[in-house]
């Protein structure tokens, strides 16, 4: 027994519904009234924020259990996460997905939903983690064309028009939903893998330059700021690990989802989902074996450029939602280690 429904009517889901069935009603009805394609839309809006309401109370055994037992008003306002922000930490970004590919645990749920009910729920996730592989190969393959073909400009010496194209694409992605937290944990990973492969130190990063959460957008952006962090501290992170158990990090976050699902965990995955699928790639253009050395250097001079741009915390590049400004933060090195 439940004291009210609500949230549960809002995505057509039973009161006993798994939170298999719960993640994927959010996102079949959340996808048709997202933002981006519903522009200027105030009922889309309104659905798609009620939408991202239910689920974070649902998703979570300890809220969902305190919604059964009291209503919606015992939930905490200081609860909430942007709805923007939680979509996008679940499934990404259609408008990023040159850049990204499919997020890694909507391809596991997607292959555990194909296998076969019958089979025992264990032997179901091993088969589906096991067959995530080669998605995720594939996956990669199809960003490191994109990212060759898209630096190819600043190799042939035409960095002018790379720098300008850069800048107008980030500008232009940066008014979608996430727009600046996408860029800025793109660009930060590009940034600092080709810093490394340059053998720099890193320029920034920290406590430093973020921009203050206040104002009308302050709800907005706090999340934003806070996954653009996340994305930098796994990026440090990865350095400190080795493959191995970055990756065995990774899998067993998907697992745990599945299991016992709470937003920090989502969270997690999709920042080393992030990290780990662009560090692959970052690598594997920067390390290309038939490719000489001067033009792997050019190579890893222009992911730096790329990276920095979409990052847009200094100037030619800021942004007016940029999440950084380090034109405001005076560093004795600009080359020291934060």
């Amino acid at each position: 027994m439940v004291r009210e429904t609500g949230y549960y009517d809002t995505l057509g889901v039973n009161v006993d519904a798994t939170y298999f069935e719960i993640r994927k009603a959010y996102y079949l009805k959340a996808t048709q009234v997202q933002p981006d394609k519903n522009p200027g839309d105030p009922k889309a809006a309104e659905e798609f924020r009620a939408l991202g309401e239910a689920f974070q109370v649902l998703s979570d055994p300890t809220t969902r259990a305190r919604f059964g037992k009291h209503g919606k008003l015992c939930i905490s306002q200081d609860y909430w996460i942007h709805t923007d922000t939680t979509y996008c930490i679940m499934f990404g970004s259609e408008r990023f997905e040159d850049y990204i590919g499919q997020f890694a645990m909507n391809t596991f749920y997607s292959l555990l939903e194909m296998e076969e009910e019958t089979l025992d729920l264990e032997v179901r996730k091993e088969k589906a983690i096991e067959k995530m592989g080669a998605f995720r190969k594939e996956r990669e393959e199809k960003l490191i064309k994109f990212m060759k073909d898209r630096i190819q400009p600043f190799v042939d010496g035409r960095k002018d028009e790379f720098v300008k194209w850069v800048d107008s694409e980030a500008r232009t992605l940066s008014t979608f939903a996430c727009g600046e937290y996408m860029l800025h944990s793109i660009g930060h990973v590009y940034w600092a893998k080709a810093r490394q492969e340059l053998g720099k130190k890193r320029a920034f990063g920290g406590l430093d330059g973020w921009v203050e959460n206040k104002g009308p957008r302050a709800y907005e952006m706090r999340p934003q700021i806070g996954s653009a962090k996340e994305a930098e501290r796994v990026v440090l992170q990865q350095d400190m690990m080795e493959p191995e158990d970055f990756e065995d990090r990774f899998r067993t976050r998907i697992i745990q989802d599945l299991e016992a699902p709470t937003f920090g965990i989502r969270w997690d995955a999709a920042m080393l989902d992030l990290v780990i699928t662009l560090s692959n790639v970052s690598h594997a253009i920067l390390n290309e074996p038939t490719v000489p050395e001067d033009v792997l250097k050019l190579r890893a001079e222009a992911l730096e450029m790329f990276g920095m741009i979409f990052q847009g915390a200094t100037a030619p590049f800021l942004r007016e939602g940029s999440l950084r400004n380090e034109d405001e933060v005076e560093y004795p090195d600009s080359d020291m280690d934060i």
